[in-house]
């Protein structure tokens, strides 16, 4: 690594990959990084990962924020800097979850866009919506227009990936759309919305360091076939058969199927020691599929799938090929 300035995009060389590489030289300083009108700071002590700051979020969740910035811009300004130390995981893991978060964030953002935009139903008034999840319809009536994603996530105190996974299979059910400016009312279900979370005041040494003031699924898979969209009258789709099993033995027989494919795939790329975990990981998700989760059981496979192989302690190149795997299983 040149002693030069160190500078890129997240497109062209992922955050996480460069950290790594100036950690390797045992490196002191900071990784400054923009996606306009968003900045965040990471500090490295000695190569380590010691602290971070955005606007909204500090320490861990800072760093994992920054994940989903895929179109920023970083540069490292070498040089002591007095910040106190709130982060003590070790930095393989930090950079793998990052490495994960932005994984699952390139598959939702093909459908959500952007944190910033303002998702909105497509329901009509008093339209019931078919072939979503519990969560995914409490979901719906918070989509006035009004808040955008990362809006969304703080008023309804859930991590913004969740809710990009849920608004997800909400926009690939038609039955939300995204916009670029904000429209609508609130939502009264909301209340005052919290869109400024309460950061606890650091020490001076910290304050040093704010930022300037400033205005991490997987694709549905392919085994059932989605109804037309309704026309604009008063909607003649019948509600999503429950039990799954006993409405529809054959769509539960594919998911089943698909949701063996995605543990054998793994079972091919992860060490023997782990293929426990993968298959208590299919039976759980068998059970959630005989209850009726539907495609959803099988999405939250894939992902667990993904979450187990780095909390196991696989190294980075094993969980990114492992990932690549599972993503070109589910574009087939």
């Amino acid at each position: 690594m040149s002693q030069g300035l160190i500078q890129g995009s997240m497109r062209e060389a992922p955050l996480p990959d460069i950290i790594q590489l100036v950690s390797q030289g045992g490196r002191t300083g900071c990784f400054h990084v923009v996606e306009e009108p968003k900045r965040a700071k990471i500090f490295l002590q000695g190569g380590r990962i010691v602290h971070a700051v955005t606007q909204e979020l500090s320490g861990l969740e800072a760093i994992y924020q920054v994940a989903l910035w895929l179109d920023g811009t970083y540069h490292f300004e070498e040089g002591d800097a007095p910040v106190v130390a709130t982060i003590s995981k070790p930095n393989p893991s930090i950079l793998m979850e990052m490495h994960r978060r932005m994984d699952e964030w390139r598959v939702l953002s093909q459908k959500v866009g952007s944190l910033d935009l303002y998702p909105h139903s497509t329901l009509l008034p008093g339209e019931i919506p078919t072939g979503v999840n519990p969560r995914e319809a409490r979901l719906v009536g918070m989509l006035t227009g009004y808040y955008t994603v990362e809006e969304l996530a703080v008023c309804l105190g859930k991590p913004v990936l969740s809710v990009a996974k849920d608004l997800y299979g909400l926009v690939m059910a038609g039955h939300a759309a995204m916009k670029g400016v904000r429209s609508g009312r609130r939502p009264e279900a909301a209340g005052e919305p919290r869109l400024q979370p309460t950061v606890p005041e650091a020490p001076n040494s910290y304050r040093t360091q704010a930022l300037d003031p400033l205005p991490q699924g997987w694709p549905e898979p392919r085994v059932e076939a989605r109804p037309a969209a309704p026309l604009p009258s008063l909607p003649s789709l019948p509600p999503r058969p429950q039990p799954v099993p006993a409405n529809d033995p054959v769509r539960l027989a594919k998911l089943t199927h698909f949701a063996q494919r995605i543990t054998q795939t793994a079972k091919g790329v992860l060490p023997a020691e782990h293929h426990d975990m993968l298959n208590r990981l299919l039976a759980r998700a068998n059970a959630q599929l005989v209850q009726g989760d539907g495609p959803e059981a099988v999405k939250n496979l894939a992902l667990a799938v993904s979450r187990g192989a780095v909390d196991a302690g696989c190294d980075g190149e094993l969980v990114k090929k492992l990932n690549s795997s599972l993503k070109a299983l589910f574009a087939k």
